[in-house]
């Protein structure tokens, strides 16, 4: 075993209440932690500016500015700004004698007094479970280490602030006293922290079998490893509860040794079958009717969005999906050829004025309009019309227009083993059109999109850069309605 584990973080502390076999991992096995991913990457960059913003809530402070592991130092620079007779402290540093330690993303000191308020930034618009776990560790680390600690506060994003011109950082951020939540869970937190740091210190990882807990709170960074004897595609993939326990119970994990004759729904059976015989199921009758309710010109559409923490454009708010992008395909009759339009903002400032003058003149009047998923496009012509109210009536038009292309696949009218469980369109594209891929594109999800799109609209990148990820971004967006003219000629096909 290497040098003893004296001590664990607040992260360390979290990771080992969701799962301690993920903690031993994370100390012990830094071989098995994958690569940070594009999207996890903009996630934390995204906290990082919220954190930031969050220091002009409570001005003045002194920010301790040591690397996370730099721990004596970080709290040898928290004491010396005290002593200094600083009021507000960003980054605060504090470890209680058991080995706890915590950084607290502003500490601010009570006026007329010798007691501290701790308060905790998130970039969630809400308190969850987790992030009580969270600050009863640091109010644990801080009095551990002699601090008085008077309330423990969360602050998050209030999700109705409705920007208009320069920020306001008081209407950004809403404040909760979490301090006597905080109080009850704090009592348990000895033991735990004693516990998990003898488990660091044992040279075999912790028997923790998989279960619920390897995705709640977050998924977790070792599910590669600890389900690796699991098929990409098993029960696990079908069922849930009583059902899937009582599977594993009897050692099945192939969807071929599911018995027959066992008590699932219709939609469980259609997988089960389509797996063992290898066969595509075809709900004929079904599909028929859904086809029958599109009316030509078919317009094949698909919105690309950014929905930023921080509100960039007057008139949104915190995490609004603001509608940057569309591609449009054009089919005016049966098995007729097909005209792709498109837009995409490309210049400084709010691009929802122009996206919704273009969809409306580029969406007709008349015939179905395509989507894949349409309580996402709905969603956003619904606020859309909220946000510029003279053109509602006609977002609304086209949402009733909508045919959703999801529904034959989601209500399994039509199911490819392929599919694996799954009805997104990342899913049913290469199951029923192999030839169409998102492989070698360089955009491949929405996600990615969303992330390098925000970049250009905070002119992060330079020119080059940019016109490169838009040249990306309408290779993306054209594929995602010509993937839905392929799966419609795919359902035309089978009837």
């Amino acid at each position: 075993m290497k040098k003893r584990i004296k001590g664990i973080s607040k992260s360390q502390y979290l990771k080992g209440m969701q799962c301690p076999k993920a903690l031993w991992f994370y100390r012990h096995r830094r071989d098995l932690a994958p690569e940070i991913s594009e999207n996890q990457q903009a996630i934390f960059d995204a906290g990082h500016e919220v954190g930031e913003l969050a220091q002009h809530y409570y001005k003045n402070g002194i920010e301790i500015t040591e690397e996370y592991y730099e721990i004596a130092k970080a709290i040898e620079s928290t004491e010396r700004a005290i002593k200094d007779g600083k009021k507000v402290i960003y980054e605060a540093t504090a470890s209680s004698k058991d080995g706890a330690y915590s950084r607290i993303d502003i500490l601010k000191k009570v006026r007329g007094s010798e007691r501290w308020d701790m308060i905790e930034v998130k970039m969630s618009t809400a308190v969850k479970d987790y992030h009580l776990d969270d600050m009863s560790l640091q109010r644990y680390a801080f009095e551990g280490a002699g601090y008085n600690i008077r309330k423990s506060i969360l602050m998050h994003i209030n999700n109705q602030y409705v920007r208009m011109g320069e920020l306001d950082v008081k209407e950004l951020f809403t404040l909760e006293d979490c301090t006597q939540i905080v109080k009850s869970r704090k009592v348990a937190i000895g033991d735990k922290v004693k516990q998990l740091i003898m488990m660091l210190n044992t040279p075999e990882e912790p028997l923790v079998e998989i279960g619920d807990h390897c995705y709640d709170p977050f998924e977790c960074d070792y599910t590669h490893h600890c389900m690796q004897h699991i098929p990409d595609y098993s029960v696990y993939n079908i069922f849930r509860g009583g059902r899937l326990e009582a599977l594993l119970a009897d050692d099945i994990l192939e969807i071929q040794d599911i018995p027959n004759g066992i008590d699932i729904t219709e939609r469980q059976a259609i997988e089960v079958q389509a797996v063992k015989s290898g066969e595509v199921y075809v709900d004929r009758e079904s599909i028929g009717a859904f086809l029958d309710q599109l009316e030509y010109p078919l317009y094949f559409l698909d919105y690309e969005t950014i929905s930023p923490a921080i509100p960039l454009y007057d008139n949104s708010r915190p995490y609004q999906q603001i509608p940057f992008q569309f591609s449009l395909h054009i089919q005016a009759e049966k098995n007729g050829p097909v005209e792709h339009l498109e837009f995409l903002h490309t210049e400084a400032g709010d691009p929802r004025p122009g996206f919704v003058s273009e969809l409306i003149s580029k969406c007709g009047t008349r015939g179905s309009v395509v989507v894949y998923n349409q309580a996402f496009e709905s969603r956003i012509n619904r606020e859309l019309g909220e946000n510029f109210p003279k053109h509602a009536a006609v977002l609304d038009a086209i949402s009733d227009r909508m045919v959703d292309l999801l529904v034959p696949f989601r209500s399994r009218m039509l199911y490819h083993p392929d599919m694996q469980g799954s009805a997104s369109l990342k899913a049913v594209l290469p199951a029923f059109v192999p030839d169409l891929s998102y492989e070698d594109l360089e955009i491949q999800d929405g996600g990615t999109a969303s992330n390098q799109y925000l970049c250009c609209a905070k002119g992060i990148v330079d020119e080059q850069a940019k016109q490169s990820i838009y040249e990306n971004l309408r290779t993306y967006c054209h594929q995602d309605t010509m993937a839905e003219v392929r799966l419609l000629e795919e359902l035309h096909s089978l009837i």
